[in-house]
């Protein structure tokens, strides 16, 4: 029986809206059978996920969403690592590799917030740390955290405008940071017993032919799957991730990219008329989470 999963969420642990067990509760709610907790540079939110998603029979999917350097100077990405049939508990630790080097990229974020605070008060925008942190509720605090204390302070009406005005790259308040080179993020996760996985590629802006390139390296260096399945990827895009997932061998992977905001592009699960992602479109996927 076809049904529908979410491999792609974001909880209060990094900058989503709603706890883990709050995103375990919607998807019994919307009869999504599967889901992964992907959280931005952070796994702490797993083991209370995986504890409720086992009472209310829900299969949960523990994961990351890591920052990444890219080889070509100056770009970044986004990669999923998944870790199915991991012990929660030793997963969040932090004396592992995986631990240090998401502990190294979440120190990159706190050294990157002052001087962020630090330039929207030169362009009169005063706003303090623990506000950002009220606002966060959580320990990894970040750019749309920001963007929501200056939205808090009237500073701006919405994200959208806080990025446009002032967060995204190469605007006023932009400051860059840490982030783990991709073959160190790829053999890390690999070496954690994880898959890892490009995330939402159409953000990586390559042509079909540097892509092709990009995606073969990668596999050379341990990727396991592409992120295929995603809101912004358009029909022939997605065609093309699928064929390059077929050459070499890789796994697609799909999911909402769920926050819990008003601007997300669709509702965790996705919709039956829309955007969705069912256990048939990610089945060599989900066969290795399985050990068939």
């Amino acid at each position: 029986m076809q049904t529908y999963v979410d491999l792609h969420l974001h909880s209060t642990a990094s900058d989503g809206t709603r706890s883990a067990i709050e995103l375990v509760e919607l998807a019994a709610e919307r009869e999504i059978s599967i889901i992964a907790v992907t959280d931005h540079d952070t796994l702490d939110g797993i083991p209370m996920g995986m504890e409720a998603a086992d009472s209310m029979g829900i299969s949960m999917i523990p994961g990351v969403e890591i920052s990444v350097d890219l080889e070509q100077k100056g770009s970044t990405a986004h990669l999923l690592g998944y870790f199915p049939g991991s012990i929660p508990e030793k997963l969040v630790s932090r004396s592992t590799p995986l631990g240090k080097a998401i502990a190294f990229i979440q120190e990159g974020r706190e050294r990157r917030n002052p001087r962020i605070l630090e330039k929207l008060s030169h362009l009169g925008m005063h706003i303090d740390i623990d506000s950002v942190r009220l606002v966060a509720g959580g320990d990894v605090i970040g750019r749309p955290h920001i963007a929501e204390a200056l939205i808090e302070g009237g500073f701006v009406g919405d994200l959208k405008e806080a990025f446009n005005r002032f967060l995204a790259k190469g605007k006023p308040a932009y400051v860059d940071r840490d982030r783990l080179p991709v073959r160190e993020a790829i053999r890390l996760i690999a070496d954690a017993g994880g898959l890892p996985v490009m995330a939402h590629p159409g953000y990586i802006h390559l042509d079909p032919n540097e892509l092709s390139l990009f995606i073969g390296r990668m596999k050379k260096y341990g990727l396991s799957g592409i992120e295929a399945y995603y809101p912004s990827h358009s029909v022939m895009f997605t065609g093309l991730l699928k064929e390059l997932a077929g050459r070499f061998e890789l796994v697609l992977t799909g999911g909402t990219d769920y926050h819990g905001r008003k601007q997300d592009a669709v509702p965790l699960g996705g919709t039956k008329d829309g955007f969705h992602v069912t256990t048939e479109m990610v089945e060599d996927f989900l066969a290795l989470c399985m050990g068939e």
